[in-house]
């Protein structure tokens, strides 16, 4: 009989390495698919721990609010200790998010939550340092700078923040987690408050004779209102290349006093109060809007109108 012939092995090797790639192929799809599973885990972890100090932050945001807008009728040292303890709020806050490790996902993001707590620490005790000395009737100008340095770190927070907390919804979104960061809330809500020109405002409502002494270091008296004013802004160090001036008031009873507005200055529409004294006109107080009872504190005769009355007029007086 003839030799019997053998079969080859190749068919057999190939049908093995499929399914050895077959299995290899299953294993690898089903880790992937575990690892991204954890990331999206991780990430919702991160989440909560993140909340607590967000959390703490717009607590201490509304607080902070609310005593901005009472100080005038709060004891100095109420003001002063409240500050003192949202400070320190603040500062615990900033620590708690430093102890946060955050997953891969969020690495990139957890820099800009640092800045924005961070900010606010440091907003905070700017604002305290102001508001302190304008309560204490010390250099009103130092003050006020501090006040609006303080201010303009927390709206830098503010949006920090906020772009912190929709960059990371985003992420759990993509992630199909169904959770969001809570809100970080804002220390300054409307930003045009942290301006130069509306702090002054601010300053004169908190203490009205603490503004009037800062009107002794004004610049000397110009001949003509324009003057006046562009001696003012440039000794402030304010850009007043695009300024165009206009008269919004003049006192019926006294014309030495009267209301002047300039529009394109960098913090906006600024009116400025002038009063003219032995033929020289001077910068009495500047803001971006005044009431009848901040001209009247000012000095200024009653019948000189406020902006938006009716009885305030408007002519063209654009310096050259």
């Amino acid at each position: 009989m003839p030799a019997a012939t053998r079969r080859s092995p190749l068919p057999i090797v190939i049908i093995v390495a499929v399914v050895v790639l077959g299995v290899a192929c299953w294993v690898v799809g089903k880790g992937c698919g575990t690892q991204k599973g954890q990331q999206s885990v991780n990430l919702k972890s991160y989440t909560s721990a993140m909340d607590v100090p967000v959390k703490s932050s717009a607590d201490t945001a509304g607080q902070f609010n609310g005593l901005k807008n009472s100080v005038n009728v709060l004891a100095k040292n109420d003001v002063n200790s409240k500050l003192t303890k949202m400070e320190s709020d603040c500062k615990s806050i900033s620590k708690q998010c430093a102890k946060i490790s955050p997953p891969s996902a969020a690495t990139s993001l957890q820099p800009l939550a640092q800045l924005g707590f961070d900010k606010r620490v440091k907003g905070v005790a700017e604002y305290q340092k102001g508001i302190m000395g304008v309560l204490n009737n010390t250099d009103t100008t130092a003050a006020s700078q501090s006040i609006t340095n303080g201010l303009q770190d927390l709206v830098v927070s503010d949006s920090v923040l906020a772009e912190y907390k929709s960059s990371l919804d985003a992420k759990l979104k993509a992630s199909k987690q169904d959770v969001q960061l809570a809100d970080p809330g804002k220390y300054v809500p409307n930003v045009d408050d942290a301006s130069s020109a509306s702090v002054a405002l601010y300053v004169r409502a908190v203490n009205p004779s603490a503004s009037k002494s800062a009107t002794s270091s004004a610049p000397t008296p110009a001949a003509n209102p324009s003057e006046a004013i562009q001696a003012y802004l440039k000794a402030k160090g304010i850009d007043y290349s695009g300024m165009s001036l206009s008269v919004s008031s003049t006192s019926s009873s006294d014309d030495t006093w009267k209301l002047d507005v300039a529009t394109g200055l960098p913090d906006g529409t600024t009116y400025f109060l002038m009063h003219q004294v032995n033929g020289n006109w001077t910068v009495v107080q500047t803001g971006g809007d005044f009431t009848a009872a901040q001209l009247k504190s000012a000095g200024a005769p009653s019948d000189l109108s406020p902006p938006g009355s009716s009885s305030s007029s408007s002519s063209s007086t654009s310096p050259q």
